[in-house]
Parts: C-alpha cells; sequence; structure tokens
C-alpha cells in the first residue's frame, strides 16, 4: 500500500463549501471506485472563525489552498483517474507519494464521513537549505515531535507525513505534510489553551530552522472527514 496526498487549490480566499459538496459527494465514491482506501478530506472552511480569534494561526499562502486529499492505493500507477478527476475541481492540484507516522493516534468515536469534531491543523513546509537530510529528520521527527506534546497539551491527534517525492504539479518544495488534530475550536485558537508552558513555546520557536523553511510554510485551520 501507498499513500497520496494532494493538496487543492482555491482562488484567493473563495469559500470552499462548493468543494466541500464536490469532495464528499463525487470524489469520495470516486477515490473508491480506483481502489482507494483510508479517505480523509481536511477542507479549509474555518477561516472566517480563525482570523477573528487567533489569526496568528493562519500563515503562508493559505488564501489559496482549499482542501487536502489523503488515501492509500495498492499501487500508485492507478492513480491516473483520481488525478484527472481532482485537477477538475481545482484551480491547482499538487500531489505527492508519501511516508506516514502517527506520533499520537486517536480512537475515532463519530460516524464515517461526519464531520470530525474541532479543528485539524494543515501545516506544509520544506526543508532549511543548506540542512542535510539526516539532520532535517532528526530534528523533525525526533526532537520536535517529542516537544510537541509539551508545546500542544490538549492535541487530539498528530500525523506526519514525510514526502518521498512530488507526483504531480508545480514544484513546493514541500517535505513535510502535518495534521495535527485539536478536539474543540477553542483549544486551538486560546493561546491557554493551544500552547503549554511559555519556556516550551520559546524552545520551539528557537529549534524551528533546524527542520522548518519558514519562507514557504503554510499552515491554517480545516474541517475534517474520513472514510475506511
Amino acid at each position: 500500500m501507498e499513500k497520496l496526498v494532494y493538496l487543492l487549490g482555491r482562488e484567493p480566499d473563495a469559500d470552499t463549501q462548493g468543494l466541500r459538496e464536490q469532495l464528499l459527494a463525487e470524489t469520495v465514491p470516486l477515490l473508491r471506485a480506483h481502489g482507494a482506501r483510508q479517505i480523509t478530506l481536511n477542507i479549509a472552511d474555518l477561516d472566517a472563525e480563525v482570523q477573528d480569534s487567533a489569526p496568528d494561526r493562519i500563515a503562508g499562502p493559505w488564501a489559496s489552498l482549499g482542501a487536502v486529499v489523503a488515501f492509500w492505493l495498492e499501487c500508485l500507477d492507478s492513480r491516473g483517474p483520481i488525478e484527472a478527476h481532482l485537477a477538475g475541481l481545482a484551480p491547482g492540484v499538487t500531489g505527492y507519494l508519501v511516508t506516514e507516522s502517527l506520533p499520537q493516534t486517536f480512537a475515532q468515536d463519530w460516524g464515517e464521513g461526519e464531520r470530525r469534531p474541532g479543528v485539524s491543523q494543515f501545516t506544509a513546509h520544506g526543508k532549511p537549505k543548506g540542512l542535510d537530510e539526516a539532520s532535517f529528520y532528526h530534528n523533525w521527527q525526533v526532537e520536535h515531535s517529542r516537544l510537541s506534546f509539551d508545546l500542544h497539551p490538549l492535541r487530539w491527534s498528530y500525523e506526519r507525513n514525510a514526502v518521498a517525492r512530488q507526483l504531480c504539479g508545480a514544484d513546493t518544495g514541500y517535505r513535510a505534510l502535518v495534521l495535527e488534530h485539536f478536539r474543540e475550536l477553542r483549544d486551538f485558537t486560546d493561546p491557554a489553551r493551544y500552547f503549554g508552558d511559555p519556556a516550551v513555546v520559546e524552545q520551539m520557536y528557537a529549534e524551528l530552522p533546524g527542520f522548518c523553511d519558514v519562507h514557504n510554510m503554510v499552515t491554517g485551520p480545516m474541517s475534517e472527514y474520513r472514510f475506511a
């Protein structure tokens, strides 16, 4: 099995309600028809709520990102019809073959296809220039991942996707595609709930250049839907 992740664009600040309806009604059945399993949709439909209360949770070209579609295939060679379908939904699509890690798992306590309670924070970023591969993965997947549990004590789940190669679309340079989920919106927007000890926050900012290219980073809130 191979995991594929696709980032679907949108016109800057465009409403994503229509995209959400298409993904749920058309994309999920098409993905299943082509053998996709463990389908996850994340849709950028929480901008207004978060911009009003916590604008610093949104960074980079977020206004141009509409959704993230992830799924598993037996073989990526069969992805052609899926990519053609996704390309018809959005003004720009980039696809990635990834390796998934789940440092913080969760039990699904809501119905399949229903909106997951709370909010997903999606982040994509590249590797800082001049940083060797071993240091990048150590700083991100060992040091930062360990710190993140103290950084976000109310986080519900943590999913890391390391990009093996880009499959389609304009070159983004992304090496990390990350989803961190919070059970309630206030756990994401309220600094006192989102962050742990201030000393840990300072440590995170100090360590960030060791694994994250902040010049091409994008991050923001999404609604999540899951299908077997």
